[in-house]
């Protein structure tokens, strides 16, 4: 009679551990939500600077982040929602105008504006897992000030 009783709590306590043990995750979970990699190069180089995902939605505040490269010029935006359209934009000023004030106390400016500017393409995420976005090329342009 006592060894039943000490086999029936047994079997009690391996029943109630069975159901509080998470089962194994499949492979779509295990891959985890949305992200992208991207990388970037500039002169033949990899790009170093902000990166900043964008979903062409203007009213989803929460896609536009910003992330600054790892030395090599790659980047990883999780977090993401699935079978949406994202890219990354890079645009940076990197060197601004000189001013200055005449004696007569206006003002004026001189030298140039240099902008860092480039675009991956447009790519829809999958519903889990990294989606690959490749690299792409990010130019210098200057404008005169005036």
């Amino acid at each position: 009679m006592r060894n039943r009783r000490i086999v029936i709590i047994l079997a009690a306590v391996a029943a109630l551990f069975g159901l509080l043990a998470a089962p194994a995750p499949t492979p779509a979970d295990a891959a985890g939500p949305p992200s992208v990699r991207v990388c970037a190069r500039i002169g033949g180089d990899p790009y170093v600077g902000p990166m900043t995902v964008d979903n062409g939605n203007f009213w989803d505040f929460a896609a536009h982040r910003t992330l600054n490269s790892s030395p090599r010029g790659c980047m990883v935006f999780g977090r993401l929602l699935p079978h949406r359209n994202y890219r990354i934009v890079v645009d940076r000023i990197f060197s601004s105008c000189n001013s200055g004030t005449r004696a007569d106390g206006t003002t004026y400016r001189w030298g140039s504006e240099g902008h860092e500017v480039g675009a991956s393409r447009w790519t829809l995420t999958k519903r889990t897992g990294q989606t690959d976005l490749g690299t792409f090329r990010v130019r210098r342009v200057y404008n005169a000030c005036s």
